[in-house]
């Protein structure tokens, strides 16, 4: 008796199906602790909401622009991307194409430029006035080495507003958002330029991020070059500044 052959083998041969493979790619991203995080967090804590006078004492030292913060982080990629390409020599992006200056963070900050320049002290500093404002800030804490959140814990708490919150709150936003600083402990030299809460609107606050962003721009990408591992290297300048500004100026525009 005639076998039937086997239906696979008249009919077309299956090949295995091969799987399509999903190539992703992995952009560095920047490596910081300066993170609109934590400021986020404090404008709209449901639980402790900013009584009148900590907004009025925002506003009246010109920072009320930032009452109206909604991010909570910034495109780590995109700010590894600015750190990488902007000139600290030039103060630029792009070749010198697009420039950044003062009136572009005015622009997308609304912070002070007021006539006065932002000093900080030195080290070793003896002016009487400062040292007896950073006593003061110490006492609140208690101890001298003071971690920022140890400063956003704070602030809460102090529904009154005045000259301690207002210390407090400028010194957050440029330990952890908006100045120069790489680790965790807050800077405390800026309290040489708030001793007089009433002045704080009379900087320029615009120009001493300027200043702070170039000096961490050539901090960190001289580290790139001298260590080769520029994934592994901490920024501790603006990146939010920069990114708004980038942003404005060339995806709003």
């Amino acid at each position: 008796m005639k076998r039937s052959t086997p239906a696979s083998s008249t009919s077309e041969v299956c090949e295995p199906t091969k799987k399509k493979r999903n190539y992703k790619v992995r952009l560095p991203v920047l490596r910081t602790r300066m993170s609109p995080a934590g400021l986020y967090h404090f404008l709209h804590n449901e639980d402790s909401p900013l009584s009148e006078k900590q907004i009025e004492a925002i506003q009246e030292m010109g920072f009320g622009s930032l009452l109206l913060l909604q991010i909570k982080k910034v495109p780590g990629s995109l700010a590894y991307w600015l750190v990488s390409n902007y000139d600290p020599i030039k103060g630029c992006l792009l070749d010198g194409k697009l420039p950044i200056l003062e009136e572009d963070i005015y622009l997308s900050l609304g912070l002070p430029m007021g006539p006065n320049v932002v000093i900080e002290a030195s080290n070793g500093d003896k002016c009487p006035v400062y040292l007896s404002v950073l006593k003061k800030f110490k006492s609140q804490f208690g101890n001298d080495s003071i971690d920022v959140k140890d400063i956003l814990a704070k602030l809460p708490t102090q529904k009154e507003g005045g000259d301690d919150f207002k210390r407090n709150f400028i010194i957050y936003i440029f330990s952890a958002l908006l100045g120069g600083v790489v680790g965790n402990q807050a800077s405390l030299k800026l309290l040489k330029s708030v001793a007089n809460t009433d002045s704080i609107s009379d900087f320029n606050w615009c120009n001493f991020i300027k200043r702070k962003l170039v000096d961490q721009v050539q901090s960190w990408q001289k580290e790139e070059f001298e260590t080769k591992q520029l994934k592994e290297n901490w920024f501790g300048g603006p990146i939010m500044a920069l990114v708004f500004v980038y942003l404005d100026l060339c995806v709003f525009k």
